[in-house]
């Protein structure tokens, strides 16, 4: 306010104190207005009337409200005096813009004094601080000017140069690169940019993905500008989803408090004339050219956004606009004072702020609630529910969720590697031994995808060997011309219907063969029936065709043998549909629609099929129907779609046409079947379902032909029409009750007028087909029961196979023809077509059917009374109870010991190794046990070779998820022996664990959505991160305790003002000022929301490990003692201090080790102590990566052996077993514990997440895909790993210690390699450094050395001259009679000893030290008188990402190749990461386990996830993909791979245990055989009462020589000491 003396003079003393009365007349007043009533009225007249003779009011509040008063209370109460006196007062409002501009004396600016610099003199001047100014009263009315410059720029100089993806790119890969944007060329691509990392690449193209979308193929090849150019099209011109993050971050960390997007954007504006795109470019690059720290006030954020401008504007090539010419001078009137607008917009805001706190006050004073009402109803709401509850009482809920769209190209499936399907079938057929043979479609399905690969691998077969005659049979098969179209052969006998009811009253439905008429035994050809004269009928045929003769359809003989001809084609030669496209609708399972599917499938066709079923149900389904008929060149394609929706009819013909994002197809075939069933709808229920599918089976199939129509004539394809197959029906009302079916099928013949009176027939071609009795589908399987008696009436009724038949025919050539010309009318209804009275021939039959079951009924229940009579009743009950009642099952969990027989049966079909092994160097497995996400070893083989659990798999998964414990006493008073429910306290048998259990334990196994509660609270729905924040005001004061006072004091220092608090000494006041910052946490939905987690419910203590221990170490560790125990067991042996009575107690290695260690005792140390939350005082020794080992031996074992913890990421399992394995050959140690282990943690997943390498949960589930199905290895769709987590652990030791104990042995280790990779910039590329597993001069496979009879040879050569060395020196000793005479003897027996074991692993171990020409792979395996060929199996490290599945299944090919593997003898691959996800440390030691569970069952496990095989491994022909478990005879050797992040290579090849049996005299392996048969029992036993009692782990309290009461000194020092 300014306020002015009558004669306008004002002494030097109220000049000085203006400013404070005037603040001090503002704060009365307000106070005076909070306190009490409002007396406005009198405010005014004190105001106005009084002395001070105000003559400027300034309103500050949200409306010139007040302000309007005193304006009218002006005018009436001074109004003429002022205008005698020339007064002219002012009442503004702070709010109101034009009157803001007169408060702040803001003029225009050709009116402004003010100096302006130009913008090409130098850098815009440093902001003028805000200062409140008020000015002096003077003597002329007017207050001196003062002039707010923001430096403006010239009109009409506006910078705004489009911003484009190419923007975005660069600014995306130079932050990534963290390099300025200018320091990038455009012209490079991100490939080059990367520099051959990998993981940097995967980053940068992920973040693009997530910024645009779909990038094009090549995209990280492609130069950045060229990228660009390719994505204008769909470009928004708005920053995307990781651009916006990284600027708002950028935004938060770097700008002081206060200066956000907002005030960025306006000085661009203002200050450099940028337009919003420039602008946006602006914020984008500034995220590459970020400052060190946080920018501390606007001055220095001014100075950072012109450099950044500058460099904008040279990279851009724009100019910048000059600043507009202005000066400052100095008038009569007094100095002009300079504001910059900066300074004003921060006064503005601050005034808005305290405004805004002084309204919050207020409010909360009031108890007004202020809060914007977010949910305020919308405008017209009243009358938009009033439209929709209209909508809703003509439709219903039914209606609208009928019709509701389901269509999502991204939930598309898409099956086409009909190549590597047919070797796994025949592979089977080859291996299938019963007797029975294969069916005709089975082997017609085999010509129709010959391949050269297949003949290869008949032809390997037929050589020799159990397959011998199946292979030559199946060779006979093979195509006459070489690359003939795939044909369609309908090979099933023709079926007839046939009810019977038994004797007990139940009713069968069975099909058997039709018999030709002649009344032999000979069954007839589908072709032979269809096509012989029905009887009581005008045709003479069950099938003919019609043509329109005078308004009505007739019989016409001609084309009715034109397609009985195409029958019998179909029947004999085949039907070929190679080349064409077919769109078909409604094929579920049992249904017409998927019996045409699998025809023109076996025939060649593109198959486009919908489905209104989940992805994942409906994909299981219509893969394995690819598979088993998917013929050369055929590819299925399903798509998810609601027949009666609109859009999805519109969107799924526009995706098939479309060829840039869709499938870019013509289609050849229309087969609309989708059907909705309404049972018992008569005329008077006709209802919303009657509706939806009458809109699913005429509506919508009338518009789907519209709309292929019209995208054909889009595309001009004309003289191409697709042919329409209309399902037409004979049910004109003739059955009743089924809603609208008859008129939807009716309503289709209009088409048949239509085709000559609208203009579409050039596009489409119309063959009607009436469907006639077809069993055992989902309309007319309730009816089945009838067929045979309406058979006897004389109408033909026809499998769901046959009547496809009889569609897929109206498909051939001649028959397409002649559609294309004029409609066709195919009568399929095998004389149903007018049959009369229809309805009430087929009540008479059930009521037949059903009379004779309710008589034998009767006569049942006779019987069993005249029993009762005779027998008594209790004794009838009794024996039917026997009868209904069997024997409970019991759960007989077993450690799986190898099985052995007799020597000769063990050894038959290998080469005899007798005294050529070192065995004492050759290492043997002989006990093994996991903890993952199925549990143990033996229900982890249960799910990954049956794809389901047994009844003791089961009862294992209930004991170990917690969910039963066993219970020997009392129950309810009575002795009870057996399972308990745990939560419910009752016992359980156990074959009620499948129904009582099973749901829950399948899922709450395996693969599955993340479930915090046992992850450490990890919840990835709400991934936390840290956001720092600046103050932008004082907090209020709190108290606290001095050291805390001070800690704040010492964090923040001047921006904490800390003080005593009064009296109190221990109480202190802090007060956190302005611009201290704050790290605040915020959450964000995470991606990976899937992981395979240790069963729900796991716990260590159920295992028997104490309380104190879980408690103190990491669960990694306790991971370990978990599975060391139970390899324990699996290797017969329950105490481990045992182990020290064969071998010295330091010759026993752990080498357990893990790629990440303890990481959840690493967050504890890190992030909780950081937050100061509680946390064990000793948890850094549970971060350190031998700490398991070191609790391993503390609490079990007590060695002195080595220690040896290996790191090898995710081959670490390889690398502890190649470790452990160079201990024993060199004889250091005798026993080893081997294996890896890894956890899952929050922090790890989201760095995998950021590296591009596992899978996006919630773009896999937006696809359709269960949680079980994310991790596809070698699958087309795969997408990335699936994180994992556990334990494996193996038992190895060298096969002489193993005969000796009498251990079962469950393979030998023949051959480890650990390999680092070549030169590059990318830690987690595949590498393929293994290759040199296989490295080999040409030359090499002729060497002598690979003959096992000429090493024999010279090994007993050698032998002999030994020996004959030992008597000579014995001889010579003897001679000699003296005191050391013993001590020599023992020294010559010792060498000679060594001699031979030494003369043993150079001819028959390590045979390489004697031509190292000679490949490791293939001198591993000639140890064993094996070769390359005799290796079966290979387990794949498969992770389910695109570059390694490629990468490994290219590495074994050329070493196959490489090393001469006979063509046509191809690897099986396993792939054991489709069930148990990727475990990182622990997936070398599962995928050992599982390889020999495959040496002893024979059994190879499919992987069932590779729905369709990736095309690109078509070009490994060694290698063979099966998706099914595949039965296999005689597998001798396995190979295994394993591949980890940091050039960390692996490769295991193990052989079975029968080859090192044949090194074995026969009476030496009936005594092994016999002490591995007591271990089998009573190891058996052990583990089933560890189980019950929960003590399959036990500590022990001191060491094994303290326990036997010798010194440890004394053991240590004594290499011959045995406890």
């Amino acid at each position: 306010m300014t306020a002015t003396n009558s004669n306008g003079r004002v002494s030097e003393d109220r000049r000085a104190s203006e400013q404070q009365i005037a603040y001090n007349l503002l704060i009365e007043l307000l106070t005076y207005q909070f306190a009490f009533p409002v007396q406005w009225i009198d405010t005014q007249r004190e105001l106005l009337t009084s002395e001070c003779n105000v003559q400027r009011i300034i309103e500050i509040g949200p409306a010139k409200v007040l302000a309007s008063m005193a304006k009218k209370s002006a005018k009436r109460l001074v109004g003429e005096q002022d205008l005698a006196r020339s007064i002219e007062r002012e009442f503004l409002n702070i709010t109101d813009p034009e009157d803001a501009r007169k408060i702040y004396y803001e003029y225009d600016e050709n009116s402004s004094t003010a100096e302006t610099i130009s913008a090409k003199d130098g850098p815009a001047p440093p902001p003028v601080a805000p200062v409140n100014v008020v000015a002096a009263p003077i003597q002329a009315p007017v207050a001196a000017p003062i002039a707010v410059v923001s430096a403006p720029i010239a009109a009409a100089s506006t910078v705004d140069k489009d911003f484009t993806p190419t923007d975005v790119i660069l600014s995306l890969v130079a932050q990534k690169l963290r390099r300025a944007f200018d320091e990038v060329s455009l012209s490079e691509s991100i490939q080059n940019l990367s520099g051959g990392k990998s993981t940097l690449q995967n980053e940068l193209i992920g973040d693009l993905a997530a910024e645009f979308g779909d990038l094009p193929d090549g995209s990280e090849s492609t130069a950045m500008d060229a990228l660009g150019e390719k994505l204008a099209s769909g470009f928004s011109g708005k920053l995307g989803k990781s651009s916006k993050k990284l600027v708002e971050r950028f935004l938060s960390s770097k700008m002081p408090g206060g200066f956000g997007q907002t005030e960025m954007v306006a000085y661009l504006g203002s200050r450099w004339g940028l337009g919003s795109n420039s602008q946006t470019a602006v914020q984008c690059f500034c995220i590459t050219i970020e400052p060190a720290a946080r920018l501390s006030d606007v001055g220095q954020v001014h100075e950072f956004l012109d450099s950044a401008v500058a460099r904008y504007a040279k990279h851009a090539g724009v100019s910048l606009p000059t600043q507009s010419a202005g000066g400052a001078s100095q008038g009569a009137s007094g100095a002009v004072m300079q504001v910059d607008k900066a300074g004003l917009d921060a006064l503005k805001n601050e005034q808005n702020s305290v405004l805004r706190k002084q309204l919050e006050v207020l409010a909360q004073h009031l108890g007004v609630d202020i809060t914007p009402n977010t949910a305020s109803g919308v405008e017209g709401g009243d009358k938009l529910q009033e439209q929709l509850d209209r909508f809703y009482a003509e439709l219903d809920e039914e209606f609208l969720s009928g019709v509701q769209g389901m269509f999502d190209p991204e939930k598309a499936r898409s099956y086409s590697s009909w190549w590597n399907w047919v070797r796994e079938d025949a592979a089977r057929l080859l291996r299938h031994q019963d007797g029975t043979p294969a069916s005709p479609q089975r082997l017609q399905a085999l010509t129709n995808r010959w391949t050269a690969e297949l003949e290869e691998m008949l032809r390997y077969c037929a050589k020799a060997g159990p397959a011998k005659e199946a292979a030559e049979s199946l060779l006979k098969l093979k195509p006459s011309t070489q690359g003939a179209s795939p044909v369609f052969r309908f090979t099933e006998p023709a079926m007839a219907p046939h009810t019977s009811v038994d004797e007990e009253g139940q009713i069968h439905y069975t099909e058997k063969a039709r018999q030709d008429d002649s009344g032999s035994s000979r069954t007839t050809t589908y072709y032979d029936v269809v096509s012989s004269t029905r009887r009581d009928g005008p045709s003479k045929s069950f099938v003919h065709c019609l043509h329109r003769r005078g308004g009505s359809w007739q019989y016409d003989g001609e084309l009715t043998n034109t397609y009985l001809d195409a029958l019998f084609a179909g029947n004999t030669s085949g039907i070929s549909y190679a080349g064409k496209t077919a769109l078909v609708t409604g094929a579920g399972t049992g249904s017409i629609g998927i019996e045409v599917v699998r025809g023109l499938l076996a025939g060649g066709a593109r198959v486009i099929v919908t489905t209104s079923r989940t992805a994942a149900n409906a994909g299981a389904i219509m893969s394995q129907l690819y598979k088993e008929f998917g013929a050369r060149g055929s590819e299925l394609i399903l798509l998810p779609f609601n027949a009666a929706s609109k859009k999805d009819v519109e969107n799924l013909v526009a995706h098939i046409y479309d060829s840039s994002k869709g499938i870019g197809a013509d289609v050849d075939f229309v087969i609309p079947f989708a059907a909705i069933p309404e049972p018992g709808r008569e005329i008077d229920g006709i209802d919303a379902r009657s509706e939806v599918a009458h809109r699913a089976m005429l509506t919508n199939v009338l518009r789907m032909l519209g709309c292929i129509k019209q995208e054909k004539e889009k595309r001009s394809y004309v003289g191409r029409p697709t042919t329409v197959v209309l399902p037409l029906s004979p049910n004109h009302g003739d059955f009743g009750g089924d809603g609208l079916y008859s008129e939807s099928k009716i309503g289709l013949e209009t088409l048949f007028n239509r085709y000559s009176s609208e203009r579409w027939s050039g596009y489409l071609s119309i063959i009607g087909a009436v469907i006639g009795w077809t069993r055992g589908t989902g309309l007319m399987s309730a009816n089945n029961i009838v067929a045979e008696g309406i058979e006897n009436l004389g109408v033909m009724t026809f499998t769901a196979g046959e009547m496809a038949f009889n569609i897929l025919a109206l498909l051939y050539p001649s028959i397409i023809r002649k559609s294309d010309m004029e409609p066709i009318y195919a009568d399929l209804s095998g004389g149903l077509m007018g049959f009369q009275n229809l309805k009430e021939e087929i009540m008479a039959i059930r009521t037949n059917i059903t009379g004779k079951r309710r008589e034998r009924q009767a006569i049942v229940a006779e019987r069993q009374r005249h029993e009762e009579v005779l027998k008594g009743s209790k004794a009838a009950s009794a024996q039917s109870q026997k009868k209904s009642s069997p024997q409970k099952k019991r759960s007989n969990i077993r450690q799986g010991f190898p099985r052995l027989s007799s020597h000769q049966e063990m050894t038959a079909g290998l080469e005899s190794l007798t005294g050529m092994v070192d065995l004492s160097r050759t290492v043997v497995v002989v006990g093994f046990s996991e903890l993952g996400p199925w549990g143990s070893s033996r229900t982890r083989w249960q799910m990954e070779s049956q794809g389901k659990l047994a009844q003791d798999g089961l009862t294992e998964m209930a004991w170990m998820m917690g969910l039963v414990k066993h219970h020997d006493g009392l129950v309810d008073g009575k002795p009870y022996v057996g399972w308990l429910d745990v939560e419910s306290k009752k016992p359980v048998q156990e074959d009620e664990f499948s129904a009582r259990y099973g749901e829950h334990i399948m899922n709450h196994s395996g693969i599955r959505i993340v479930e915090p509660e046992a992850l450490d609270g990890f919840d990835p729905a709400k991934k936390e991160l840290l956001h720092e924040v600046v103050l932008d005001d004082d907090l209020p004061a709190f108290d606290t305790s001095e050291a805390l006072a001070q800690s704040f004091k010492l964090r923040h220092g001047d921006k904490v003002t800390i003080f005593q608090k009064g009296s109190d000494a221990d109480t202190w006041t802090v007060i956190v000022k302005r611009g201290a910052t704050f790290i605040i946490p915020k959450s964000s939905t995470g991606h990976q929301t899937v992981a395979a987690q240790i069963p729900k419910g796991w716990n260590a203590a159920t295992y028997g490990i104490p309380e104190d221990i879980i408690s103190q170490v990491d669960p990694i560790t306790l991971y370990v003692l978990c599975c060391v125990c139970e390899a324990m067991f699996s290797a017969g042996i329950e105490d481990p201090f045992e182990l020290y009575k064969y071998i010295h107690v330091s010759e026993l290695e752990n080498c357990i080790g893990s790629g990440a260690g303890g990481l959840k005792s690493m967050r504890d140390m890190y992030r909780h102590r950081y937050r100061d939350e509680p946390v064990q005082g000793d948890i850094l020794q549970e971060t350190f990566l031998n700490s398991m080992a070191a609790w391993t031996n503390m609490l079990l074992f007590g060695a002195t052996g080595p220690i040896k913890t290996p790191t090898g990421t995710c081959a670490t399992s390889v690398e502890s077993l190649d470790n452990a394995c160079e201990g024993i050959r060199s004889r250091r140690v005798k026993v080893a514990l081997v294996g890896g282990t890894d956890d899952i943690q929050e922090e790890v997943a989201h760095e995998f997440s950021n590296m591009k390498a596992t899978m996006v949960a919630e773009k896999e589930l937006a696809k359709g895909y269960l949680p079980s199905q994310m991790s596809r290895p070698t699958a087309t769709s795969r997408a990335g790993f699936v994180e994992s987590a556990g334990c494996g652990v193996q038992i190895v030791m060298s096969a002489e210690l193993a005969i000796q104990m009498g251990l079962p042995i469950y393979a030998v280790v023949a051959y480890t390699q650990m390999a680092g990779d070549s030169v590059g910039r990318s830690v987690p590329a595949p590498g393929q450094g293994v290759l040199t597993a296989a490295r080999e001069t040409p030359a090499a496979s002729r060497s002598p050395l690979l003959d096992l009879r000429y090493r024999r040879s010279r090994l007993e050569q050698e032998i002999a001259e030994i020996e004959g060395w030992r008597l000579s020196q014995l001889a010579s000793t003897s001679s000699h009679v003296g005191t050391h005479e013993a001590a020599h003897s023992q020294m010559i027996e010792s060498a000679a000893s060594r001699r031979k074991s030494d003369a043993q692993w150079m001819w028959n171990g390590d045979i390489r030290q004697l031509d190292p020409s000679i490949a490791p792979m293939r001198a591993a395996l000639a140890v064993w008188g094996l070769s390359i060929d005799d290796i079966g199996i290979a387990s794949f490290h498969g992770t389910s990402t695109k570059a390694n599945d490629k990468n490994e299944s290219s590495v074994i090919n050329q070493q196959m190749t490489h090393l001469g593997r006979t063509s046509g003898n191809p690897l099986l691959v396993i792939c054991q990461k489709f069930l148990t996800g990727h475990p990182k440390g622990a997936a070398g030691a599962w995928m050992l386990n599982g390889c020999m569970q495959v040496l002893e069952s024979g059994l190879v496990p499919g992987n069932r996830n590779a729905d369709d095989v990736d095309g690109a491994l078509r070009a490994f022909p060694h290698l063979l993909y099966p998706s099914e478990s595949l039965q296999v005879a005689n597998i001798k050797a396995f190979m295994l791979t394993s591949f980890g992040f940091g050039q960390k290579g692996g490769i295991v090849i193990g052989v079975t245990p029968r080859a090192l049996f044949a090194a074995l005299a026969a009476p030496k392996f009936e005594a092994y055989r016999e002490q591995v048969e007591r271990r089998r029992r009573r190891a058996d036993r052990a583990f089933q009462l560890a189980m019950m009692t929960n003590s399959v782990f036990k500590a022990k309290d001191q060491s094994a020589w303290i326990e036997a009461g010798r010194a440890a000194g004394a053991v240590f020092l004594d290499p011959t000491a045995r406890i």
